[in-house]
């Protein structure tokens, strides 16, 4: 069954944490109290991100594309919107989510980690094997975060979705931010407390098919997608993660 919304939570580890935590313990923490406790409060599928296995390469991809530190993890939480809610309004299951979610015991910086919450847009189904581009997206000084928004779901992601079969894109999703006050109630119980960007997505990439005609469309492709990219996202406050 689809998710009504998406929970991201983007973590952040805190400074003097990264030498002395194992990432792959605090992920199997995690991921085990979404087990225990996720049906109930509405949780349907939990996924754990990060681009640990992927170091070198994302350091090149940030220095290539101007885009800031990423994130150090991402919690991708599908939701039961009505259980989800429900969840918020009982204590004993806003302990629950302080329990399973809360940014404190496993090292990560509450101040600088996140959540965002909104409802999927799926601009392309396909095969989930591949390589996972995650991307958290803010806009240019000069647009309101809902002009930018409305570019990127509007303009942007039909037309990027428009040339996969040139691009490669096998998957795209995008969850822009639009359930501020869900978020508020999960920064009261420990999670990210910082400004999320307005945009997140989700691609998987794999080789595109190589002929004469193919390529010469991948680059009228590249360069439509830069210029429309010029016009509304601010790479230096955005995020790329290779996973």
């Amino acid at each position: 069954m689809p998710s009504d919304l998406i929970l991201v939570h983007g973590l952040f580890r805190l400074a003097d944490a990264s030498a002395r935590r194992d990432p792959g313990a605090d992920r199997a923490r995690r991921s085990r109290a979404f087990a225990e406790y996720g049906a109930a409060l509405g949780v349907r599928d939990y996924d754990w991100v990060d681009g640990s296995k992927k170091a070198m390469a994302n350091r090149l991809l940030r220095l290539a594309r101007g885009t800031a530190p990423a994130v150090d993890a991402v919690e991708i939480v599908g939701l039961d919107a009505a259980s989800f809610r429900a969840s918020l309004l009982q204590e004993s299951t806003r302990a629950q989510w302080r329990e399973m979610a809360s940014c404190t015991p496993d090292g990560f910086d509450a101040t600088r980690s996140f959540v965002l919450i909104g409802a999927p847009l799926q601009l392309l189904e396909g095969a989930a094997s591949g390589q996972r581009v995650i991307w958290f997206g803010r806009g240019l000084a000069e647009l309101s975060e809902a002009e930018f928004v409305a570019h990127y779901t509007g303009r942007h992601g039909p037309l990027v979705a428009g040339y996969a079969k040139y691009l490669g894109l096998r998957r795209y999703r995008q969850v822009p931010a639009g359930e501020a006050a869900l978020c508020e109630a999960l920064r009261e119980l420990g999670l990210g407390r910082a400004h999320a960007p307005a945009v997140f997505a989700e691609l998987v990439v794999g080789p595109p098919r190589l002929t004469l005609a193919s390529l010469r469309a991948r680059r009228r492709a590249t360069r439509e997608i830069k210029i429309d990219e010029q016009r509304h996202i601010d790479f230096q406050r955005s995020m790329l993660l290779l996973a």
